[in-house]
């Protein structure tokens, strides 16, 4: 019969004798309790490159401590505290684990991040909800979670985190090279200006087919000039397309400059609460898109509840059809801008007699029938 016995933090595994036992139950990661423990057992034969987080040396050159797998991947096994501390190395060792299919959690705390995290195909990364907080302090123009290969579309998920960006130029999410994939009650809290929640410009690979519910973003200063943008659906420099066939499903936009912008193609928007934004939706087109022959873009806002929305919907070319119905828009400039209201269908709660709340109706509908006459 096999025991285990019992040491207070990681560090003394390496001094752990397995002869004793192969099997260690440890109480701690940097200290007992700190929920970085688990259970170890001893491989006599294996030389494998320590990890810090599922593999660990012993005191001889052959030998490894590794842990006993568990259905989900906690960063306190790899080192994060959650004390406000540089977690980046811990989260993405655990990260790393979870490559090939696997499950990240990010338990209640303060996670300072300094670099990029790099998330792979069909991981799933959660945690408590709000007071999950990932403060993210990475270099402009990088967002705190992206995908470890841009390059491809992969799917992965995303639950219950709170990002903050503590500087300019940064995102939360990074959506290049993710497709398919799921963003649920996520908090993004936008503490500088110039910064955005989720980024994804198109380059034909991504991002596709994302569902985004319950996601709040909010901004900082002042949201007409801020730079702030909710879900910037971008483009790259001489790409044609943008983000296509994403659903954006509830959550609350408040104090951005952009709620949503957007230069891509299907993507619905659904039961979003906009406050204090100076354009709710923006649509428009890449530059290199404008030399096509055929322009045409459609997307779809429906039940969105706005209150001091300078602009509601902004299309920035008159082939940006828009279809949209507004459940109730209060503290407004105007509803609608654009180069006209050709192909235009935008309903608001209004009664109509101002000129900047009045509801449209500007599609052609062609009705066509035709029966099969048979003998």
């Amino acid at each position: 019969m096999q025991h285990f016995y019992a040491l207070d933090v990681i560090a003394e595994l390496r001094d752990a004798d397995p002869e004793m036992s192969p099997f260690v139950v440890v109480s701690g990661y940097s200290q007992a309790g700190d929920g970085g423990g688990g259970m170890f057992r001893w491989h006599e034969d294996s030389t494998e490159e320590p990890d810090g987080g599922l593999v660990f040396a012993g005191s001889q050159p052959r030998g490894r401590w590794k842990r006993i797998p568990e259905a989900v991947h906690d960063v306190r096994h790899f080192g994060a505290k959650g004390d406000g501390d540089d977690a980046t190395s811990a989260i993405q060792r655990a990260l790393n684990a979870a490559a090939g299919g696997g499950s990240v959690y990010i338990p209640s705390g303060r996670y300072l991040v300094r670099t990029s995290l790099r998330v792979p195909q069909g991981a799933h990364v959660h945690g408590d909800g709000l007071f999950s907080e990932i403060h993210y302090y990475g270099p402009p123009q990088t967002g705190c979670f992206s995908s470890d290969r841009p390059e491809i579309s992969q799917a992965m998920g995303f639950a219950r985190l709170n990002v903050l960006l503590q500087e300019e130029n940064t995102w939360a999410f990074d959506l290049r090279g993710i497709s398919f994939s799921r963003f649920d009650q996520l908090s993004i809290h936008m503490r500088k200006p110039r910064t955005s929640g989720f980024y994804g410009p198109g380059d034909g690979r991504s991002p596709y087919y994302n569902l985004f519910t319950a996601c709040s973003i909010s901004g900082a200063g002042d949201h007409r000039q801020n730079g702030c943008v909710g879900f910037d659906f971008w483009y790259d420099e001489g790409a044609r397309q943008s983000a296509n066939a994403n659903q954006v499903v509830g959550g609350h936009i408040n104090t951005c400059q952009w709620a949503v912008r957007c230069y891509g193609t299907g993507n619905v928007f659904c039961g979003q609460v906009l406050e204090m934004v100076d354009t709710g939706y923006e649509f428009n087109l890449a530059p290199d898109r404008l030399k096509d022959q055929s322009k045409g873009t459609g997307n779809d806002v429906f039940g969105v509840y706005t209150e001091y929305v300078d602009t509601v919907i902004r299309s920035g070319h008159k082939s940006c059809y828009v279809t949209a119905e507004l459940t109730m828009v209060t503290g407004y400039k105007q509803v609608f801008e654009g180069d006209g209201t050709e192909n235009q269908i935008v309903i608001s709660p209004h009664d109509g007699l101002l000129e900047s709340s009045r509801s449209f109706i500007n599609r052609r509908i062609d009705t066509h029938a035709s029966f099969d006459k048979r003998e």
